[in-house]
């Protein structure tokens, strides 16, 4: 009798565990597949789909002894993109990358095998390595800047190999550089180039066709030195053709991102000179309207108010 109510309890165990799991991936959504150029894709969300969806654009990268990736999503996200890695090789995720430390670019770096290598600019590593992220931002009740992911046992998944300026991975058609150019999103933001493939993983520098979310409170990122980065890159990167960016669901193209730069830089130099001439936040954000020759590049309100005001604090 005992034997029969302790099998009883495991299968009910079972069910409920079935049906939380079954009900938590209902929330999830569907990572979208696409091939960029010869053993590079771009893992990103469902145009159809709303809000964080998967999280930032992940790239994988096969190369001669196995495969590379750039950011990992939200958390809880790892085994479906290892699923996606499975359609395209068999080959082990050796490399992961991470733009920034920001929840939806870093969220499932635990996830993977702990004989994964993980890089990262210096300023990230830091973020990652905090003892407290209590930011208050995040999901479930995690922070912004995720650092919680990496305390405890959880360490072995902090970066081993970080960089100040430039580095390069690997060589031939396998060569992956990386730069770093200034603040910005954060203040380490890093630009991954597939050298071979003249294609560049962006991270959040440059998100989508829009205003920047700049984290001037969590990461030191600055709506000031934004404007410069951008500069830096559009003159500092030679030979790139296709860019990844953070968050948008296609890919995008090198004047794209020259654009974005003087999108950006209108608005900056409008807020400058707004607050030199004595104006109110209010002022420039009443006055502002997006130039003709950048009218594909999205303006929300929520977004122009805090550039202006970053501007004015000094940040």
């Amino acid at each position: 009798m005992r034997r029969i109510l302790c099998m009883v309890t495991f299968t009910l165990v079972g069910v409920v565990l079935t049906l939380v799991t079954n009900e938590a991936r209902q929330d999830r959504h569907a990572i979208r597949q696409l091939e960029i150029a010869d053993n590079l894709y771009m893992l990103t969300s469902d145009p159809a789909d709303t809000g964080m969806r998967t999280g930032g654009n992940t790239v994988v990268f096969v190369t001669s002894d196995g495969v590379s990736l750039v950011d990992t999503k939200i958390k809880g996200y790892g085994q479906d993109i290892l699923a996606e890695v499975r359609k395209i090789t068999d080959k082990p995720i050796t490399t992961i990358i991470n733009t920034h430390t920001h929840w939806d670019h870093s969220g499932s770096n635990a996830e993977f095998p702990d004989t994964v290598h993980f890089v990262a600019h210096e300023n990230t590593y830091a973020h990652m390595s905090q003892a407290t992220c209590d930011d208050g931002r995040g999901f479930e009740g995690g922070s912004i800047t995720n650092c919680e992911t990496f305390q405890g046992d959880n360490k072995k998944y902090l970066p081993k190999t970080v960089f100040s300026v430039r580095t390069s991975l690997f060589s031939g058609p396998d060569q992956i550089d990386l730069y770093y150019f200034g603040r910005g999103h954060t203040d380490g933001d890093t630009w991954v180039v597939f050298k071979a493939a003249r294609v560049m993983h962006t991270g959040d520098m440059f998100a989508r066709k829009g205003l920047p979310y700049l984290d001037v409170e969590n990461t030191n990122g600055s709506a000031i030195e934004f404007g410069a980065t951008l500069k830096k890159a559009v003159a500092g990167i030679q030979d790139v053709d296709i860019l990844i960016p953070g968050h948008n669901d296609d890919p995008l193209t090198w004047n794209d991102l020259v654009d974005y730069s003087g999108f950006y830089d209108d608005l900056l130099s409008k807020a400058q000179a707004g607050a030199a001439a004595g104006q109110s936040v209010e002022d420039v954000v009443g006055s502002y309207t997006v130039p003709d020759q950048y009218s594909e590049f999205v303006s929300a309100p929520d977004r122009v108010t805090a550039t202006v005001q970053h501007v004015f604090d000094g940040h």
